[in-house]
């Protein structure tokens, strides 16, 4: 499997979990501020791991870039 479509695959899952997440918040009825607070932290946490793939992607890729000293 390439790693390509391992990370595509992954941003699909990370993006489907956000908008359900958002839209729980925006369109659904949230019961109290305690829940509302609960949808937040679950959104942070998508975004969190977004950010950090992406993180990883970018450090790979700068390795990649780099000539093996062998």
């Amino acid at each position: 499997m390439s790693d390509l479509y391992f990370v595509d695959k992954l941003f699909k899952v990370i993006r489907e979990r956000r908008g359900v997440v958002v839209e729980a918040m925006t369109e659904g009825a949230v019961n109290d501020f305690a829940a509302y607070r609960h949808l937040r932290g679950r959104l942070d946490a998508w975004n969190e791991v977004e950010h950090e793939v992406r993180l990883l992607l970018k450090r790979e890729h700068r390795d990649d870039d780099q000539p093996d000293p062998a």
